[in-house]
């Protein structure tokens, strides 16, 4: 004779709340960090297209800028601006990508350049990673690359190598699998740096590429 077993009574309502817990952790670490960073984007982005300033202070007070392209950022000595996403962030360069240990602490700052590839004004190809969202919470690691896919073609990108500054332009966007590195073997006419990050944000499905091109 069968017997049906029968959900002990604080069996589903434990299931409900720990797949709750599941659900607003996801928000907390994931959607939460990503709303941030958009929305502070569009902030950012009202302030430069309808009132010329880059902080709400400038509406009361006058920005003066002696050089409009780029110059402003807080890491001229290492570092990378990105004016279309409002990206000003620190270059950590030599990283090997290899190494877990050594790039998780180094996208802990900013943007790791990969060991091996072009240094600014060295020629050849210059590849630039980092993370494209973060669990806020727990601060592993910045989601400098969040906007990375707004970028288009003509986009000014500079970046700093030991106090000298280096202007590129983007060339193209591609999205590619997590293994695909064959575009490291690729030969450029002129020198190039690909910056790129996880895709879609929020996950490590597939990744994507942006090129630019040293003026």
């Amino acid at each position: 004779m069968k017997t049906h077993r029968t959900a002990h009574p604080f069996m589903i309502p434990t299931i409900i709340a720990v797949s709750l817990s599941v659900f607003f952790l996801w928000l907390l670490t994931v959607v939460v960090p990503i709303a941030f960073v958009e929305l502070n984007y569009q902030y950012h982005k009202i302030l430069a297209d309808f009132f010329s300033v880059s902080d709400i202070r400038g509406l009361i007070i006058p920005q003066f800028r002696l050089d409009l392209k780029g110059a402003t950022s807080k890491y001229t000595v290492n570092g990378i601006t990105i004016p279309a996403i409002f990206v000003d962030e620190p270059v950590i360069y030599n990283v090997d990508p290899n190494n877990a240990s050594a790039y998780t602490a180094a996208l802990k700052i900013g943007i790791a350049h990969a060991s091996g590839t072009s240094f600014p004004g060295g020629g050849g190809l210059g590849y630039y990673f980092a993370h494209s969202s973060t669990p806020a919470f727990v601060v592993q690691y910045n989601a400098v690359f969040y906007l990375l896919g707004k970028l288009n073609a003509g986009d000014e990108i500079f970046i700093w190598h030991e106090g000298s500054r280096y202007d590129y332009r983007v060339t193209s966007k591609e999205i590619t699998t997590p293994s695909d590195v064959s575009f490291l073997k690729r030969m450029f006419a002129s020198e190039t740096i690909v910056l790129q990050t996880c895709w879609p944000p929020g996950t490590s499905a597939e990744r994507l590429l942006v090129f630019a091109t040293k003026e």
